[in-house]
């Protein structure tokens, strides 16, 4: 699918989607491509401070100094008051959580629209927070995943965590009106550091760098067409630029 990105300027109703929400799985940590060393990927994922962990289990991005955007369907079980989310190893305490009108979670598979803001009691110090996408022209962008998930290596089912931020590369394949959707593609074909989410990674981040800085794309929601993890499976994230008139006014 590298070879040929599908057009983004097809429009079509959300219902189209359904089947995606009935072949989805959550998506889950990161995983990297086999023959690239790990250092790269903690190396690269340095670079992306913003990312957060959220307990019990999920990820996050900071686009507020007391706001953070991931997937509803993570959201749904925090409580405030009781979870926490960290940045590095500040520990910080959850406020209050705002779903999205529109996302409804159920059972084990990620909704139609998968996004939710969580506030936290204090503001996020020595980090910068991430700025949204907010252009329409997705489609073809080069992105970097990040997150705190389980390891693995596309050839077998990510099995465990070591509790540091790692991030990997991607391109976006096809954009729907509420999903962008990426391959993890198998080597030779992809991305040098080609990567994508897996256990733990639910509602982390996808940026697209801008002259260095680095703008919120995409939100971790769900796989399908393969094994979560492993070589071939299709990525799906919430697209921001569709929601983000919806975050700035629930953060002012």
């Amino acid at each position: 699918m590298k070879n040929g990105y599908r057009n983004a300027a097809t429009v079509m109703g959300l219902l189209v989607f359904s089947w995606i929400t009935v072949l989805c799985a959550p998506a889950r940590g990161l995983v990297g491509r086999h023959d690239r060393k790990d250092e790269a990927l903690l190396a690269l994922g340095q670079r992306f401070p913003a990312t957060g962990r959220i307990d019990p289990d999920g990820s996050c991005t900071l686009v507020a100094p007391t706001w953070i955007v991931t997937a509803g369907h993570v959201a749904h079980q925090i409580r405030p008051g009781v979870h926490s989310v960290y940045f590095g190893t500040k520990k910080y305490t959850v406020k209050r959580v705002v779903m999205h009108p529109d996302c409804k979670p159920s059972g084990h598979r990620p909704p139609e629209v998968d996004l939710a803001l969580i506030e936290l009691a204090d503001p996020v110090k020595d980090v910068t927070p991430a700025a949204l996408y907010r252009k329409n022209d997705e489609t073809g962008k080069s992105i970097i995943v990040a997150g705190y998930g389980d390891l693995g290596d596309g050839t077998s089912r990510p099995r465990f965590t070591d509790g540091k931020l790692r991030a990997a590369t991607n391109v976006i394949d096809s954009v729907r009106p509420a999903r962008i959707l990426f391959d993890f593609s198998k080597p030779p074909a992809g991305t040098d550091l080609e990567g994508v989410s897996g256990p733990g990674d639910s509602g982390g981040p996808a940026f697209v760098e801008i002259d260095g800085r680095p703008l919120l794309i995409g939100v971790s929601s769900a796989a399908m067409n393969g094994k979560p993890g492993r070589y071939g499976v299709t990525e799906v994230y919430t697209r921001i630029s569709a929601f983000a008139p919806w975050i700035d006014g629930m953060i002012k």
